[in-house]
């Protein structure tokens, strides 16, 4: 049972998205320098001192929908396009509005059977989302949908596929038997305030007011056993850190590189890596100045860029060698936690023209809890890789 998401390609990531997402382990030093980086290092050794209780998994839903009451307490069901439209009106009040909203999208012409397939399955989800949310609860959720029907039964699991990632789930335990009594399943990531469109975690007094067993509002699954950390590894690193702080932040310095004018130099490091899951994530770093000559920055920004590289040499070498350090330690502990014996399991099966290396255990991997922020623990080789190769 596996739903593909039509999603629109956006052709630009706006850099305060890139701020306010969930940044991977390794990528954390790109946006908060050298204190960045022994946080993430921090965290990833608490693992093994009890605080992988503080580790859940991360779902790979889609489509990625909205839902809620407005300030007169109108139900709306849509999708991140429809809520925030500006020549139409995407918030849909109907099972009806909803169907009509996809087939007019331009998507449809070229797609139309795959939509028809979206419409339907929006619309006939409507009701249920509707009497979820009860009448006094204004505002609206933003989530996953990991089913639109109950999931299949194979072998005493539930399985479904909601985009990459196919999760069994055993129908004996709590999980299981909450996914029997429901139709319809989605991971909630945040709550949007309908007057100031303000995006906030949800709270548990909130997500304890939904109404009913058909739609089921997934709970945080935690990691229930440790992983073993090697903690030389993890100390050597820090020294290497601490040897070259100063080179990092001054290569990372957002004042200078404002002055520059290469302000999302953080950015250009993300996107570069994500580029790198295609090939090969060991040698990171090592050929940033090729990929940088190929891309698709203009030629004074790239010498910029460039320049300044070589004028914080020190700095870049000293990056690259923590990132992929950190991303060796990372990618440790999400085996780890995906060989546990648990009742929920997940894989990547052979979606997209993926090379058969992006296939195996695991799924998105997790999200580690962190007071300055969440940090996810994503297989890039594997999920990533296989994500990027869907066509959508």
């Amino acid at each position: 049972m596996r739903y593909r998401e039509i999603k629109l390609v956006e052709s630009k990531i706006q850099l305060n998205e890139a701020e306010a997402r969930i940044q991977h382990a390794e990528d954390i030093v790109f946006w908060e320098g050298s204190k960045g980086a022994v946080r993430a290092l921090d965290s990833l050794l608490n693992l093994e001192k009890g605080q992988h209780t503080n580790v859940t998994i991360k779902w790979d839903g889609s489509p990625a929908i909205i839902f809620g009451r407005d300030e007169n307490g109108e139900f709306i069901l849509t999708d991140k396009s429809g809520f925030g439209a500006k020549g139409y009106d995407g918030k849909a009040k109907s099972a009806k509005d909803v169907a009509a909203m996809f087939m007019a999208r331009p998507g449809a012409q070229n797609d139309p059977e795959g939509y028809r397939q979206l419409a339907g399955n929006m619309a006939d989800i409507f009701d249920e989302y509707e009497k979820a949310v009860p009448s006094d609860l204004i505002g609206f959720f933003k989530g996953d949908l990991l089913y639109f029907n109950t999931p299949e039964k194979q072998n005493g699991n539930y399985i479904f596929t909601p985009n990459i990632v196919t999760y069994t789930v055993a129908e004996n335990s709590d999980l299981g038997q909450r996914i029997a009594r429901s139709k319809t399943g989605i991971v909630i990531h945040r709550y949007i305030d309908p007057t100031t469109g303000q995006e906030t975690e949800i709270a548990p007094a909130i997500r304890d007011k939904f109404q009913g067993e058909e739609v089921l509002i997934f709970p945080s699954v935690t990691v229930q056993q440790p992983a073993e950390i090697d903690d030389e590894n993890i100390n050597n690193l820090k020294a290497l850190v601490a040897q070259n702080a100063q080179a990092i932040d001054a290569l990372l310095n957002v004042a200078r590189l404002t002055e520059l004018k290469i302000k999302d130099f953080s950015q250009v490091l993300y996107t570069y890596t994500n580029h790198k899951v295609d090939g090969d994530l060991s040698t990171l770093g090592d050929d940033f100045e090729n990929w940088l000559s190929t891309s698709k920055l203009s030629d004074p920004k790239k010498k910029r860029i460039f320049e300044w590289i070589r004028e914080n040499n020190q700095g870049f070498i000293a990056l690259w060698t923590i990132v992929k350090g950190i991303q060796q330690i990372k990618d440790d502990v999400i085996n780890q936690f995906d060989s546990h014996n648990t009742d929920v399991k997940a894989s990547i099966g052979p979606h997209g023209p993926v090379t058969s290396d992006a296939h195996g255990e695991g799924g998105e991997g997790y999200v580690m809890a962190h007071p300055q922020g969440d940090i996810k623990l994503v297989p890039r080789k594997y999920f990533t890789r296989a994500n990027r190769s869907v066509q959508r």
